[in-house]
């Protein structure tokens, strides 16, 4: 069995390497020295389930990348990864924190000044993701800072680069208070520049983001990674009823990464969802001072 990946994988260098790394890790030493011929439908069973849960579903792919075009160039009888792989269970632990919306608003206090600041109110007030952020010029915003337009990202391995999907080519509504403060900065060129007037390093921001919280800066506010910012959005625009799939095209992802990855309600938020459902449960005296008007 040999791999790939520069053929069989994403277009990315960082994807790349993560298929590279799989293969190395968990299939070379499993399948490497056998014929793609010559693997039976078991040993791919016995072979995922041991795998790392949360890894599972890549891994699987990686070898998917191997085995199915030996299929359809004639190499192997019958696809040997078609149908269902019974996988470990992943990890069902939470997502990491996010910032309550009262935390939110105390650190766009304090990020005031900060070369990191624009950053940060895109991803608060808009909802991107800190690559998306890094690879946004003023001209992403509109003339009154209202909306921002997704077109690029910029990462640390591979660069500018454009959005890993088509759901994240996107154009999506600033929250007034961050598009407020952005007029006051709007600029030209990068939202966020080093000390050279540079765009800031992918490197660089996390950096910046961790040495608030080193310096004093952000008082006793938790520390959330900078990315958690796009999660503190998505949970506040669930807070206020905005629905799923709405939710998930502001942030270009489907409904399914936003529960698993994002979304972190506060258990205040289940005890109003709580009061709302026991209304329709209310007996019928307690309804009786509806009116309906003709």
């Amino acid at each position: 069995v040999v791999f790939v990946p520069r053929k069989e994988a994403s277009r990315t260098e960082a994807t790349v390497d993560y298929y590279t790394s799989a293969y190395r890790t968990h299939i070379a030493g499993d399948f490497g020295g056998v014929q793609v011929n010559s693997i039976p439908r078991s040993a791919i069973r016995t072979w995922a389930s041991t795998l790392p849960a949360q890894s599972a579903p890549s891994y699987v792919r990686a070898l998917r990348a191997v085995l199915r075009p030996a299929w359809e160039d004639g190499l192997i009888a019958q696809e040997p990864m078609r149908g269902r792989l019974d996988l470990p269970n992943r990890d069902t632990r939470p997502p990491q924190s996010v910032w309550t919306p009262e935390q939110a608003s105390d650190a766009l206090s304090r990020l005031r000044g900060e070369d990191i600041e624009a950053l940060a109110l895109v991803m608060l007030g808009a909802g991107l993701s800190a690559s998306e952020a890094r690879a946004c010029d003023w001209s992403s915003l509109s003339p009154d800072c209202r909306e921002v337009t997704v077109e690029a990202a910029y990462t640390q391995r591979d660069g500018m680069k454009g959005p890993k999907n088509a759901r994240r080519y996107r154009t999506v509504p600033v929250l007034e208070t961050c598009a407020a403060r952005l007029r006051e900065l709007r600029g030209d060129g990068p939202l966020c520049v080093n000390r050279r007037g540079q765009r800031m390093g992918p490197g660089t921001v996390p950096k910046r983001w961790r040495a608030l919280w080193e310096s004093g800066r952000m008082g006793a506010l938790p520390f959330i990674h900078m990315n958690r910012l796009r999660a503190t959005h998505e949970t506040m625009m669930l807070r206020v009823g905005v629905p799923d799939a709405l939710n998930s095209a502001i942030h270009g992802h489907s409904q399914k990464v936003a529960y698993s990855n994002y979304l972190a309600p506060a258990s205040a938020d289940a005890v109003g969802a709580a009061r709302a459902a026991n209304e329709l449960l209310a007996p019928a005296p307690r309804r009786a001072n509806l009116h309906f008007v003709d």
